[in-house]
């Protein structure tokens, strides 16, 4: 109802100022002779109001009935409607269109692939289009399950091997997706900053609240300008260098532990940042630094960089102001992990479990 009123006021505002604007106009043609600067500017100022209201209204509609979708941070209005129309969980609570079972199928290898929202699909309006049920729908002779939730980071990721492992889980084939920003909550100011800002997209007043355009704009505009926002990339370069390093590698080598000691087999794949592509990429240090972590703690690891490095944002991106990987990306994404699944399980024993 509340959405219904935004509405009919931007239409009633479009109507005022039309109405005013026509009245305008036929006073003047009723009035000979030359028009004075105030009747001037008085008629501007009305037409300037006119197309204003116009706007609001066609920016009201288009982005209640006609936009569907997402921000990088899931704060606006257009976001949060784009998840209650799309997000849809399964019986284990993530993301998919099948339930999973604790025991592997007879006959069946299981590949579980751990990640957060790049592997649950943020912006990818069908689970179909996602990396993992590419390969789903290429090889039902393996079970593919997707234990992925939006803002994990290593810290999440482990823990949620830990608990599902707890729960009698059976694995064979694990695969983490990491992404570059999975250092994240290594610093918990950056934790603070996330929880500040949806807390104030929750107390927002009626209007931004109830209003899709208006809303839009805030918070495109404020994510651009917020210094906060800014100083983002700093938290994760910060990642990969001193201590804050060496804690992260402590984590990847117990996330490996964990899984090699529950049966399982372990392989990474990494995706880059795509906002940042291009013949600069500033992020390049990153991915040596994880190719080395990698080959030192003796894990197969696909850097999915060389994959994207010469495409161009626009082509890779759900939008301009999400910068998640879109239903190309993961078609290219699905491509480059199904070679390495395959020479994975040519390589490993068999792991199934009667």
């Amino acid at each position: 109802m509340d959405e219904d009123l935004v509405l009919g006021l931007y239409l009633l505002l479009v109507l005022l100022c039309g109405g005013l604007l026509v009245l305008f106009a036929r006073h003047q043609r009723a009035r000979a002779g030359l028009t004075g600067w105030p009747s001037l500017f008085l008629g501007n100022l009305l037409v300037l109001l006119a197309l204003l209201a116009l706007g609001l209204a066609g920016g009201e509609i288009y982005c209640r009935f006609l936009c569907d979708t997402t921000d990088g941070l899931g704060c606006t209005k257009l976001s949060r409607r784009w998840f209650e129309r799309h997000w849809q969980s399964n019986q284990s609570g993530y993301r998919d269109n099948i339930d999973y079972s604790l025991k592997i199928k007879p006959g069946k290898r299981r590949i579980s692939f751990v990640g957060d929202s790049f592997t649950a699909g943020h912006g990818i309006k069908d689970v179909e289009d996602r990396f993992a049920n590419r390969l789903r729908r290429s090889h039902p002779e393996w079970e593919i399950h997707l234990l992925a939730q939006p803002g994990y980071d290593t810290g999440n990721e482990l823990e949620c091997m830990e608990t599902c492992l707890d729960k009698g889980y059976q694995i064979d084939q694990v695969v983490l997706v990491y992404c570059l920003n999975d250092v994240a909550d290594l610093f918990p100011e950056w934790a603070e900053t996330v929880g500040r800002i949806q807390d104030e997209a929750a107390r927002s007043g009626w209007f931004l609240q109830n209003s899709y355009v208006v809303n839009t704009l805030y918070y495109r505009f404020a994510s651009l300008r917020s210094p906060e926002m800014q100083s983002y990339f700093n938290y994760i370069r910060e990642g990969y260098r001193g201590r804050h390093w060496e804690q992260q590698q402590q984590r990847l080598k117990a996330f490996r532990n964990l899984v090699e000691s529950h049966g399982g087999r372990l392989a990474v794949v990494t995706f880059p940042f795509f906002q940042a592509l291009g013949p600069r990429y500033e992020f390049q240090f990153m991915h040596d630094e994880l190719n080395q972590c990698w080959r030192d703690l003796n894990v197969p690891h696909l850097d999915l960089l060389p994959v994207y490095r010469n495409l161009p944002r626009g082509k890779l991106t759900v939008s301009w102001f999400d910068a998640h990987p879109n239903e190309y990306a993961h078609a290219l994404a699905a491509g480059a992990i199904e070679k390495l699944l395959k020479d994975q399980m040519a390589a490993a024993p068999d792991r199934r479990h009667d």
